[in-house]
């Protein structure tokens, strides 16, 4: 492999690649088809890996976009180069590795001329730690003749759970679990990176879970691992991925959002609350330690008069109780490390490693102490939530354009990337290819775009029960079967209250209730009576193919608050042209996001209702319609109700 790919023989061409994703569709069987689009994205692939260039491509629904991809990433490895995949989600990553790769490789294998070594990294607290398990964790949860609760044998029922899998999982990885052990279950049996004492001074070093896995994917080809850990190591000393000839984002829509997140930090009361406990926990800190649980009270008084606030600097009352905070870190570390033997550099003894891996957690919230005692330029700082103190950048363009662009071949896919990317990633404007590919669905003939024209405005107090009234109206028609998205959790409640008390045939599920996400989608999926109704995170990533979902209702345009401190301050630096350059975009690209959930397969069929009259009236409405899938529209409810029964009626034949 080269540090310049540009010097290796060439990958493939076009028509070299096209003839391999051939194969590999072929390999398919019966659920593979030839995808206009396809090989035109393919081909681009190509040539951004020959060429060492930048390729951001919207690939629009059923492009097939991750066979776009991963045949030029099969071509690249059998020619000598390394590929990175970063996805967005773990489910796509899971998909690449068990489905989408092994078949590349079986339809090409006789095109490559030798095999293709494939690897999954994550970060480290997805592995289970070995010492944390053995040494520590098994115990820690133990009930000394106290109480018993009900959350105590359920996390006892969990660790006993892992202590089975231990005994036969080959890789550590959290995923392989049947049932997902709650947060405090495990943290109790991993590390994350800060943690971590190093496998130098591990006793279990020798056979550590994430150590295992990097060690295999240095040997790999091809890498699939997720955004921010890629970010991670960008931004840090690169030594995860070490050297590669290319990287592909997948969803790389949720880019700016990863590099936004890993390049800041935060200060939070439940840090310094984790740190003083951790400490008690592993018989150090004394009073040192009920001083920095004192800070997490007092820090929490110091931010909620700043909830939901934009800092211009870190002044007055705020800076004199984190440099109080500095002191008490700094003397909480120290002793932490005078706590341990002599020699605790080199000991394997079980009660020093625990307290160098709570220094380490230490020194972590000194750095960022420290941070925010002299933040860098272009640094927002943000009160958030519930006492979140914390400093993002305000453009995350210039860190990429440092790190990334130029240095190895980029992809850069998703349904919804607009040329807009180009700018707010910071992608040289001379040296990049974008590519739009559209989806090969049929949406005029299948799908109908419908906006409630008719309806009170958003702001109007009238809008909520109009809305809620308009889709029942809607749900009825279509008999269940209907995905509804809303952009707070307020409209989310009122709604669902209200559609149980008009539509007692059909059952109206809600995010936040007795059920997780996965199963709301799959209660959705087994039951066509039924509503499901989501917040954000149901905005995007959902995938709900065939007659479950044939109505997606969307209670008003995603615009970000108007007080949300990091859109502010992006509109602040944007100018007079903020709304038009920073909201709408941002609203239509999530708007596109949530119309996607409809149509997954050539024979879905449904309508997206938009219960937000402004789709039909703004002047800025075809920016916002512009991203979407080609459907047929209309503000004529009665044609929309005629299309739901048409649908309805074919699904109950």
């Amino acid at each position: 492999m080269s540090d310049e790919p540009w010097d290796l023989d060439p990958v493939a061409d076009a028509y070299d690649a096209a003839a391999a994703l051939d194969d590999a569709i072929s390999a398919l069987g019966h659920d593979g088809e030839q995808r206009p689009g396809q090989a035109e994205m393919a081909a681009a692939v190509v040539t951004a890996i020959n060429d060492g260039g930048t390729l951001l491509c919207q690939a629009g629904t059923g492009v097939g976009k991750s066979l776009a991809y991963l045949v030029p990433a099969a071509l690249a490895a059998a020619s000598g180069r390394r590929v990175v995949i970063a996805t967005a989600t773990l489910a796509l990553q899971d998909q690449l590795v068990t489905k989408d790769l092994p078949l590349v490789a079986a339809g090409l294998a006789q095109r490559l001329g030798r095999p293709v070594r494939w690897e999954l990294l994550k970060g480290r607290n997805n592995y289970l730690c070995r010492h944390r398990w053995e040494e520590h964790a098994q115990h820690q949860l133990d009930i000394d003749g106290g109480p018993v609760s009900a959350a105590d044998i359920g996390r006892g029922q969990q660790l006993a759970e892992i202590g089975r899998w231990v005994r036969l999982t080959r890789t550590g990885d959290r995923s392989e679990l049947a049932v997902a052990p709650d947060g405090r279950v495990w943290s109790s049996v991993s590390v994350n990176s800060t943690e971590c004492v190093g496998a130098e001074r591990c006793p279990q070093g020798h056979r550590c879970f994430a150590e295992e896995a990097r060690a295999r994917s240095a040997r790999a080809d091809i890498v699939v691992t997720n955004q921010h850990l890629y970010c991670i190591d960008l931004f840090g000393d690169g030594y995860l991925f070490g050297p590669h000839d290319a990287v592909v984002f997948d969803e790389a829509h949720q880019l700016e959002t990863v590099v936004t997140q890993v390049a800041g930090l935060e200060i939070t009361p439940a840090g310094f609350a984790r740190l003083a406990s951790e400490a008690r926990g592993v018989g150090a800190g004394g009073a040192a330690a009920d001083a920095v649980a004192d800070m997490a009270t007092r820090l929490t008084s110091e931010l909620e008069p700043l909830r939901d606030t934009r800092l211009g600097a870190i002044t007055g009352d705020l800076a004199s109780l984190l440099e109080v905070a500095d002191g008490r870190v700094e003397q909480l570390a120290a002793e932490l490390r005078s706590a341990n033997s002599a020699d605790s550099a080199n000991s394997a003894d079980s009660a020093d490693l625990e307290r160098l891996r709570v220094a380490r957690l230490a020194a972590e919230s000194l750095t960022a102490l420290r941070v925010a005692a002299d933040p860098p330029a272009g640094t927002v700082i943000l009160v958030e939530g519930r006492g979140r103190l914390r400093l993002a950048p305000l453009d995350v363009g210039d860190l990429l354009a440092s790190r990334l662009w130029g240095r190895q071949a980029c992809v850069l896919t998703s349904a919804t990337l607009g040329p807009h990317f180009v700018q707010r990633l910071g992608v040289p404007a001379a040296d990049h290819t974008y590519l739009a590919v559209q989806s090969p669905f049929d949406y005029r003939s299948n799908a109908l775009l419908y906006c409630a024209k008719h309806l009170p405005a958003p702001t109007q107090e009238a809008h909520r029960a109009a809305a809620t009234e308009e889709l029942a109206a809607l749900i009825s028609a279509i008999g269940g079967r209907t995905l509804a998205l809303f952009t707070s959790w307020r409209a989310l409640n009122d709604t669902a209250d209200a559609l149980g008390e008009v539509l007692s045939d059909i059952r109206i599920l809600r995010q936040g209730g007795d059920l997780s996400n996965t199963a709301l989608l799959e209660a959705l999926g087994n039951d066509s009576a039924t509503v499901v109704c989501g917040t954000m995170s149901f905005w995007q990533g959902v995938d709900v193919a065939g007659p479950a979902l044939s109505l997606l209702a969307i209670d008003r345009l995603p615009f970000t608050r108007p007080n949300e401190p990091l859109a502010a301050a992006r509109r602040e630096a944007a100018g007079s042209d903020a709304f038009m350059t920073v909201d709408v975009p941002n609203a239509a690209d999530l708007l596109a996001q949530g119309a996607g959930r409809l149509i997954r397969t050539t024979v879905d069929r449904g309508v997206v209702a938009v219960l937000d009259s402004r789709l039909a009236t703004a002047g800025y409405r075809a920016r916002l319609l512009d991203p979407l899938p080609p459907m047929r529209r209309s503000i004529d409810r009665d044609e929309t109700l005629e299309f739901l029964n048409a649908i309805r009626e074919l699904h109950d034949r």
